[in-house]
């Protein structure tokens, strides 16, 4: 049965790898640059270590096909082709992950598919997700610290996500949100839930459990933190001690879960034997399988060939930026950092330290407007352009190393502009307003997904288009006034073309 196995698995996996490739490279390479994901390394190992515990069950299930599976391969090769037309990362490593699994109950058949449930589910985490939790999370942190330094009766003044206490100043920065310990502990306590449980309520509830506990934890590391510099005078909070601190803490809250699953984990049952499947499947109806795969495979490379052809010859304008202005900014430190108050060469106007940035862009503009009280912020982008686009992780609206963000809501403008107002603060005190919306073509909304989603069906309908961001910003204008002024002057705040 091995032979007969390699060989069925063989060419399906090798067509897979060819049409994917992109996506599990780009995967791969998100794995290597961000801490948050390097725990993916392990989920491939892990999924071949189930299926070899199964191995003694799985040869006495014959090899069969599925033709269900087989017609549901077009669903994450549509996601494949929309993620790469709109440059979602997540749909590609979604379509690429979801494309082998249906791959293989296709191909191995619902019996063994069945067999193998929990390795070919666990493959989902893989994929590197979650970072639209770390605002969400960054608040939690603060609200968790501020809550428990007011229970040890430690004065403590919040500014968005600065945390002042009598001796020092801290802020909870992207990587003090406890996104690492958040997706190791989910991808481990699903592991654990697997192995150690066989009632489906108890695996529920650890999942949740191994969800819900890190980012409780997280809080308390963080006021750990502010505590140590707290009672050291900020001797001992401001370097890389609270990152050594923060890797101690985690171990701690992985063992905290191995052990709680050791504890309640359910008596292990008797394997029930399963009566060997006498049916068999046909040469024929095999190949009725096989075949439409490969056409499937090879429909798809041929359009997501076409696309990049398309591309190369409808970019008509010019990539390189005029009238840019504004500085690039790098990522915030790891942690929550203790702030230091002295800022050598800051202006002491917040609108010129304001920091957004789109870079690429083919146009960007920024000038004042509301006589002085406000400043204009537009970037314009060809949809077919190979370098830069509108929602990118690159681009940003304000400088994070400066601002943080205290609130964001969802506003209708006069036009009927679905737009978004944030109000950021900095160490200094000084709070900021600001409303922005994207547009492509005439379809402008603040909802990133919509205008990916708009951008990829331009793009996988061979249309041409522009996109752009407009985005206004004041330190005098209250959220209302400048949600009114964007409204009454949207339309001259669109870029030239």
């Amino acid at each position: 049965m091995a032979k007969s196995l390699w060989l069925r698995l063989g060419f399906p996996l090798a067509a897979w790898l060819w049409l994917f490739w992109p996506s599990i490279n780009h995967m791969v390479t998100v794995w290597l640059n961000s801490k948050t994901y390097e725990h993916c390394f392990l989920i491939l190992p892990i999924c071949l270590w189930l299926v070899w515990r199964q191995r003694e069950e799985i040869r006495n299930i014959p090899l069969s096909v599925s033709g269900l599976a087989a017609c549901l391969l077009v669903i994450p090769c549509l996601l494949w082709l929309m993620g790469r037309a709109a440059d979602i990362g997540l749909f590609e490593h979604l379509a690429a992950v979801m494309s082998l699994q249906l791959l293989l109950w296709a191909i191995l058949g619902t019996a063994i598919a069945r067999v193998l449930w929990f390795p070919l589910l666990y493959l989902f985490f893989a994929v590197p997700f979650g970072e639209s939790l770390v605002p969400q999370l960054q608040i939690i942190t603060a609200d968790l610290s501020v809550w428990l330094l007011n229970l040890s009766n430690i004065p403590v003044y919040r500014e968005g996500l600065y945390l002042t206490i009598p001796n020092g100043r801290f802020y909870v920065a992207e990587a003090c949100s406890g996104i690492r310990f958040l997706m190791s502990s989910v991808a481990l306590g699903t592991l654990f839930a697997y192995l150690q449980f066989t009632k489906t309520y108890k695996r529920l509830c650890f999942v949740a459990f191994s969800f819900i506990f890190p980012i409780i934890a997280n809080g308390i590391r963080a006021f750990g933190i502010v505590i140590i510099g707290y009672w050291s005078d900020m001797k001992y909070a401001a370097g890389a001690d609270h990152l050594i601190y923060g890797w101690v803490f985690f171990s701690l809250i992985i063992l905290v879960i191995f052990f709680t699953a050791s504890r309640f984990s359910d008596a292990e049952s008797s394997e029930i034997d399963r009566k060997p499947v006498n049916r068999t499947t046909s040469p024929r109806a095999e190949w009725c399988v096989f075949i439409p795969v490969f056409c499937l495979f090879g429909l798809t490379a041929l359009w997501h060939l076409h696309l990049t052809h398309h591309a190369e010859i409808t970019t008509a304008l010019p990539n390189s930026a005029t009238n840019r202005t504004g500085t690039d900014t790098t990522s915030a430190e790891a942690g929550i950092i203790a702030v230091n108050e002295t800022r050598t060469g800051a202006s002491n106007t917040p609108l010129a330290a304001w920091g957004i940035t789109f870079p690429k862009a083919i146009n960007s503009q920024r000038h004042s407007a509301a006589e002085g009280k406000a400043e204009i912020y537009t970037a314009r982008y060809n949809l077919w352009q190979r370098d830069g686009e509108l929602i990118s992780s690159t681009n940003q609206l304000f400088n994070k190393d400066t601002w943080s963000l205290q609130r964001s809501r969802g506003v209708q403008l006069q036009s009927g502009v679905h737009a978004k107002t944030m109000t950021i603060a900095n160490a200094r005190g000084d709070t900021m307003h600001l409303v922005y919306w994207y547009c492509i073509n005439e379809f402008c909304s603040s909802n990133p997904l919509a205008i990916k989603l708009v951008r990829a069906s331009y793009r996988l309908a061979g249309l041409k288009g522009v996109s752009h961001v407009t985005a206004v910003a004041s330190s005098e204008l209250g959220e209302t006034e400048i949600a009114q002024f964007a409204g009454q002057n949207q339309a001259i705040l669109v870029p030239s073309m």
